[in-house]
């Protein structure tokens, strides 16, 4: 069977998105910091820091495609309490980011090779690093909602 989370679709203001259905990642919070990962050379906006994510299967809920996502590119997933998702529409087209707060000692492992480095920053150490474009444009809002939860 194909995977149905393959492929670019365009939203209705014509930009262009990895995943018909839409996309998901896990933000992991734990002591003030957040969990970020340096995406490979060979994906798509390489080498800038982001969350481990990605494409939505047929069917599949954002809650359970960025658990897969993130253990197929951490190689485990810890015991998470859900913060709060955030949901960034692009007419047509979404990403969610679903906040969660580690809840156990978690060390991440290298999985599929989609991203090369991990690292716990706090928002001012975030700010310095070269994001994704996606992850950059709502980095500020999820911080200020975030205060505000």
């Amino acid at each position: 069977m194909a995977d149905s989370s393959r492929g670019y679709v365009r939203d209705r203001r014509g930009c262009r998105h990895w995943g018909p259905h839409g996309a998901a990642g896990l933000l992991l919070r734990q002591d003030g910091r957040f969990l970020l990962q340096r995406r490979s050379w060979r994906v798509h906006h390489r080498r800038t820091w982001s969350i481990p994510g990605g494409a939505l299967k047929a069917g599949e809920s954002p809650r359970e495609g960025a658990r897969r996502e993130f253990g197929e590119e951490l190689g485990v997933v810890p015991a998470l309490r859900h913060v709060r998702t955030f949901v960034d529409d692009h007419g047509g087209w979404a990403y969610h980011t679903l906040v969660m707060d580690v809840m156990e000692s978690f060390s991440p492992r290298h999985g599929d090779g989609e991203g090369v480095a991990y690292r716990w920053c706090t928002p001012a150490e975030t700010d310095s690093l070269p994001l994704h474009p996606g992850f950059a444009a709502t980095w500020p809002q999820l911080l200020m909602d975030l205060d505000a939860v």
